[in-house]
């Protein structure tokens, strides 16, 4: 039986596959919060005792997710103070832009929908079809807490990260309402068992 190269390095040759096909990623910070989303998808997707093969869509739906941003222009993307409506609706558009490149891309389906639903939330408050609980891929509900959680304890143009404790505390009021319960738990479970993940997923 083959061994398997580490994730790390699968989620590097994954990066460098989406890099090749022209879907550039605008600036370092973005391509860094891609990577910290995979990674944390695939611990997560551990949490569920999931395939290896479902490990690497959820790597891939990971290094993806925002793909769509990069039809926004950079002053919406970086503005320091809030959007106005059409800046809002402009940004609430990256998933459904996504969804077009990585078409074009000829990206596989699960992945596809990941990248799509990754903003969608259990209660039908997300967008960019309000979908509702399990209508809602298991990829899209992982990607969600991945992202999350990473968005709240990274540095932002209008505000700066969170504590770990601060964004454990978002996750859990968020769970059941808006987030997948047990993508939530798994992932906090995985940062209690790998002390200082957190600080290897910055690195």
């Amino acid at each position: 039986m083959p061994v398997q190269p580490p994730v790390q390095q699968q989620l590097k040759s994954w990066f460098d596959a989406v890099v090749a096909l022209g879907l550039r990623v605008k600036d370092r910070e973005a391509r860094a919060h891609n990577l910290r989303v995979a990674r944390l998808c695939v611990h997560i997707g551990r949490q569920f005792s999931m395939s290896q093969s479902e490990l690497r869509v959820l790597a891939r739906a990971g290094l993806m997710h925002d793909i769509g941003k990069l039809a926004i222009p950079d002053e919406v993307l970086d503005k320091h103070s809030a959007l106005d409506d059409a800046e809002w609706t402009l940004v609430r558009s990256h998933p459904e832009m996504g969804l077009t490149l990585l078409d074009r891309a000829g990206q596989s389906s699960r992945e596809v929908l990941a990248v799509l639903y990754h903003h969608e939330r259990l209660d039908g408050s997300g967008y960019p079809y309000g979908l509702q609980a399990e209508s809602i891929p298991i990829e899209a509900r992982i990607v969600a807490v991945a992202d999350t959680y990473d968005a709240l304890t990274s540095n932002r143009p209008y505000r700066t990260a969170c504590s770990d404790a601060e964004a454990r505390r978002v996750l859990i009021e968020e769970a059941g309402a808006r987030l997948d319960p047990k993508a939530v738990h798994a992932l906090l479970r995985a940062l209690d068992l790998t002390p200082g993940m957190r600080i290897a997923l910055a690195g």
